[in-house]
């Protein structure tokens, strides 16, 4: 055993040297704007994989493990150029010990210095950047914690900050993350038990080997039954979990349940019961598969062909088979056993959606139900996030549900829970049942981008000339021409102990060209928004009072660019948009009240029809303004050839034109989304993404 141990731990170092040597070098040149990413044709397998250089590509965006060759960590940070075990960090603090603290906008270091000096009283060491860091850190907790709790939390403001943590020869090193290595980025681990699981709050990598042959199909089961990634590689007789240390030490444990002589290239299913209990179906499946010459029971597993386990706290029933064929055969008479009741006496049924909210199906139906909506009949696609959240902290002590019924049938809508609730007969149900399947399906969704473009141009001119006498007198000092460059035109000026005469000429030509291209991600009718801009004090009311004087009430206007988008996805993939756009910005100069800012607004509302990847272009919004100001001396002015001296022109013209171009893309599945996220990213080249 022992060298079979150091052949895999051989493998594996091989696998990442090979690995790391692919990693690719992030091209940081600035581009122009470019056409939508998100036009072209619809994304295929051939497409993905002329792109996949590696299986996983981020930790954070990967969806894929694939250990079939050396390639399998390329993307990972490189700065990881071996697999070890990190030590135990936290194996030196107590669960028992209770410490308390409080810190309000605390130094981050200083709180580091309060925590491992003063409170774990442990050995530490502080990189020179976080000895120089002062972003503050807000922890208040009401009751003690242990020791072990607040190093985990610790460690995770840590990790947040950009740092890490460290712990060699007893001494805790705490230093700027390498390479970004900030939160999002991966550890790796490898082994079977919990203590080789590194004690870290990022994503983990953990490489499991088996000792007696690992389950074909245990990688799905621990997806269906955990949130975690699960990949086998059966060349090595490995399995390759991608997630939080949480579900990793899950994950474990059912591992050393199932790594056992008796399970040896066993197969293993799972079935969630919907309708009947856990018991009821692992009485009846015997029975069946009695009939079909399979011989089944809930012990004595070795020299039987089907082995069922029922987990009743989750309500699934976990299978093992022989063979795969064993295990469809099974799932099949499951799902035969597992339907709604027939008969006309009226039962209780729950139905937890798959994939929608349980709101939205009670409103559609509702309407089938009652002839009328659930509670104030508003949809709950239009229902924003902010009235979401007012509507939860004002109901939060009541029942979250919803009622509609008639005679054959009540239904209520438990928000809480995201479940429907039927109270009808056996054979009603039946019969509304493949309608609510057809609804509860996977929401659509469509990643929007949209193209904002801004060209102003600004014409000035202005002559004239300022006249000025304080006294008697002529002005008989000779000044000089002003061309600075930061200089407001051409100035000339004459000026005497008593007088000044001042000419001025200067014309001025402004082209402007602001750009925004925001990216949104909705799901299929529900409205986004996204708001880019400042809030601009303005002035709200006036009071005037004989005794305090006036009094002004300042409000706050919000300015910049303000997009809301509503998509509605038909059969044929064609996106119908309700487009609301708005931008606004403040004028200089103009005439104000009471000093208040001119805000200068643009709107566009319109409903538009597009296909996936197409763009729609809405323009020609053009807004002109000339002002003309005169300046004159009366009657001065009016004396032929010379009243030009005593005459001061402004003439000043402006053009706007706003140009809004919208490409939406629908997608229908994770590998189009995780394309279309790839080539996002690859547009952010001056955000670094973790």
């Amino acid at each position: 055993m022992k060298n079979k141990n150091i052949i895999i731990e051989m493998s594996l170092t091989c696998l990442l040297v090979l690995s790391l040597s692919a990693c690719s070098v992030t091209d940081t040149k600035k581009r122009t704007v470019e056409a939508s990413y998100l036009k072209g044709s619809k994304v295929t397998k051939q497409t993905l994989d002329s792109e996949k250089n590696s299986e996983i590509q981020n930790p954070e965006y990967g969806t894929n493990l694939d250990v079939k060759n050396a390639q399998m960590l390329t993307g990972f940070n490189p700065a990881l150029q071996q697999v070890k075990v990190e030590q135990n960090l936290i194996g030196n603090f107590s669960s028992n010990a209770l410490v308390t603290i409080t810190s309000d906008n605390l130094p981050l270091n200083e709180y580091l210095h309060t925590v491992f000096g003063e409170l774990l009283k442990v050995n530490y060491v502080l990189g020179e950047n976080v000895k120089n860091e002062q972003k503050q850190i807000t922890l208040n907790l009401q009751s003690s914690i242990s020791e072990k709790k607040l190093f985990e939390l610790s460690e995770k403001l840590i990790r947040e900050n950009g740092y890490e943590i460290r712990l060699e020869d007893g001494i805790y090193y705490i230093h700027k993350a390498q390479n970004n290595a900030v939160q999002g980025s991966v550890t790796f681990g490898y082994g079977k038990n919990i203590d080789k699981v590194p004690a870290v709050a990022s994503t983990i990598v953990q490489l499991i080997p088996f000792e007696y042959g690992m389950q074909t199909s245990l990688a799905n089961t621990l997806k269906q039954l955990l949130s975690i990634k699960a990949m086998p590689d059966f060349e090595r007789n490995t399995l390759i979990l991608q997630g939080k240390r949480a579900e990793i030490i899950k994950a474990l444990e059912l591992i050393h349940l199932l790594d056992r002589p008796l399970f040896k290239n066993r197969h293993i299913g799972t079935f969630k019961t919907r309708f009947v209990s856990n018991q009821d179906l692992v009485k009846k499946l015997p029975e069946l598969l009695k009939q079909d010459g399979v011989s089944v029971s809930g012990q004595n597993l070795n020299d039987l062909a089907v082995s069922l386990v029922s987990l009743d706290r989750i309500g699934t029933v976990v299978i093992f088979a022989n063979n795969q064929a064993l295990i469809d055969r099974t799932l099949f008479w499951a799902d035969q056993i597992d339907q709604a009741p027939s008969g006309n006496e009226k039962q209780y049924f729950i139905y937890q959606p798959q994939f929608a909210r349980a709101t939205d199906l009670g409103t559609s139906l509702s309407v089938l139900i009652s002839g009328g909506g659930i509670g104030d009949n508003r949809s709950a696609g239009n229902t924003t996030s902010a009235e979401r959240e007012n509507n939860s902290a004002n109901t939060s002590s009541q029942i979250s549900a919803q009622a509609s019924s008639n005679s054959d049938m009540t239904m209520v809508v438990d928000e809480r829970a995201n479940s429907l609730i039927f109270s009808t007969t056996g054979n009603k149900y039946r019969q509304f049942l493949p309608l609510i399947k057809r609804l509860d399906v996977m929401p659509r969704q469509v990643i929007l981008e949209v193209v904002i473009a801004e060209v102003k141009l600004s014409d000035d001119y202005k002559q004239g000339v300022e006249f000025e006498l304080t006294n008697q007198g002529v002005a008989s000092k000779v000044g000089g021409f002003n061309l600075k460059s930061n200089a407001s035109g051409l100035s000339y000026v004459l000026t005497g102990a008593d007088g000044r005469f001042s000419l001025n000429l200067m014309q001025k030509n402004t082209n402007i060209n602001v750009l925004s291209r925001p990216s949104l991600l909705v799901r299929d009718g529900v409205t986004a928004n996204i708001t880019v801009g400042d809030d601009i004090p303005t002035v709200g009311s006036i009071v005037t009072d004989p005794v305090n004087g006036s009094q002004t009430s300042i409000v706050y206007r919000k300015t910049g660019v303000e997009l809301r988008v509503k998509p509605t996805i038909n059969a044929r993939g064609v996106v119908i948009m309700e487009i609301d756009q708005k931008i606004s910005n403040q004028e200089s100069g103009g005439s104000s009240v009471e000093g208040a800012p001119i805000i200068f607004e643009r709107s566009i509302d319109t409903e538009v029809v597009a296909e996936s990847g197409q763009t729609i272009i809405l323009g020609g919004l053009i807004s002109e303004n000339r002002t003309v100001n005169d300046k004159s001396v009366p009657f001065f002015s009016s004396i032929p050839v010379i009243g030009s001296l005593f005459d001061s022109t402004e003439d000043s013209s402006g053009k706007t034109e706003l140009v809004v171009m919208v490409t939406p893309k629908v997608i229908d599945s994770g590998e189009e989304w995780s394309d279309i996220k790839t080539k996002f990213i690859s547009e952010l080249t001056n955000i670094d993404i973790n």
